[in-house]
């Protein structure tokens, strides 16, 4: 018998993460609101009303049918190329880049939802065509036009966030059953793509090389703050790399906030709560009978869990500086808007799944 409630466990895990980034958000920003001459709360408000902001998209993700969405992943894919080409030409230029559109008071950073539609576009070409997705020749068409979008988000440049985007369509071709002969293709073709895009764009070429050859200031400073963490941690509130250290530590680096002030222990609890959810979305897939919605919780589930890991091996110096939040914890924006979309899918289908 099918369920007809959301999964608890799964909203509940959500839940706990959000309540953790609040509270680290704050932690983690106090000193640097206050050295610019504003409240202490300033960055925290402005955290919580993003939130708030982002809870909209958790409840557009709960309360439309995700068969409608199904209908509309054609025009929604003419309107996001639409809004990315738009990006490239009119958007707010930061730090070299055109990330985002101006939209009131904030942008509107359209490359954060590619990952969603990939997710949508697959799974509904391995529900719809099971025999021609298994072939090579079926499977390409459909894999350059995955490849295409995530093209336009990478020449923003926003690598970080065409990488995500890229790692969630392979997770989709496993996903959908692939054969290994498509994926070995597709993953080389995705390293000679991104090595043309660090050769042709300088500050990719400089965070890789800098990389490979020792790390940079913010990574240095991050496992300061996760080796001075020790087992326990320096206690909370006790933490010195907020002290302007370590630069975006309530973004780009919180998770060495955390660490710094409550060590492995503190650390492990985090992990522990992403990988009770990766866990139960994946049980929540198992448990659905239709293939289309399975393959939306398993690539959703997939996504988030990928981004978490990528903003650890950041932190840690295992991967190359990206600017990755991590999901539900980070400092508020797009990415906490498209993850708690994805989670208001997820808890939807879960009412259909038997488990």
């Amino acid at each position: 018998m099918q369920s007809v409630r959301i999964d608890k466990t799964f909203l509940f895990a959500v839940f706990v993460l959000v309540v953790i980034g609040v509270v680290f958000v704050y932690s983690s920003s106090y000193y640097q609101a206050m050295r610019r001459g504003v409240e202490s709360t300033y960055y925290l408000v402005g955290h919580v009303q993003r939130l708030l902001f982002a809870v909209l998209f958790f409840v557009l993700g709960l309360v439309i049918p995700y068969e409608r969405i199904k209908k509309l992943i054609f025009p929604l894919f003419l309107c996001l190329t639409a809004l990315l080409i738009i990006t490239l030409v009119m958007g707010k230029l930061q730090f070299g880049a055109r990330r985002s559109l101006p939209l009131a008071s904030f942008g509107l950073q359209v490359s954060e939802f590619i990952r969603i539609w990939i997710v949508f576009f697959f799974a509904n070409f391995f529900a719809s065509h099971p025999r021609i997705a298994s072939t090579g020749q079926g499977a390409v068409m459909t894999i350059l036009i995955g490849l295409f979008i995530i093209f336009l988000v990478a020449v923003q440049p926003s690598i970080s966030v065409a990488l995500i985007s890229f790692l969630t369509l392979v997770a989709m071709l496993v996903y959908g059953g692939a054969r290994w002969k498509i994926l070995t293709g597709i993953m080389a073709t995705g390293i000679a793509v991104f090595a043309a895009c660090v050769l042709f764009f300088p500050h990719a070429q400089a965070r890789v090389a800098s990389f490979l050859s020792h790390p940079t200031y913010q990574v240095q400073q991050s496992l300061i703050a996760i080796g001075s963490g020790g087992f326990f941690g320096r206690g909370p509130g006790a933490g010195i790399q907020k002290f302007l250290f370590l630069p975006k530590i309530h973004n780009d680096f919180i998770f060495a906030h955390i660490a710094e002030e409550f060590g492995f222990v503190g650390s492990l609890v985090i992990f522990v709560f992403f990988w009770e959810l990766f866990l139960r979305g994946v049980s929540i897939a198992q448990g659905v009978q239709d293939e289309f919605p399975r393959l939306v919780v398993y690539g959703l589930n997939a996504t988030i869990f990928i981004i978490f890991l990528v903003h650890i091996g950041v932190s840690l110096g295992l991967l190359p500086p990206t600017g990755i939040p991590m999901p539900f914890i980070s400092y508020g924006g797009w990415s906490l808007a498209a993850n708690l979309y994805a989670v208001g899918l997820i808890l939807q289908i879960s009412k259909e799944s038997d488990r």
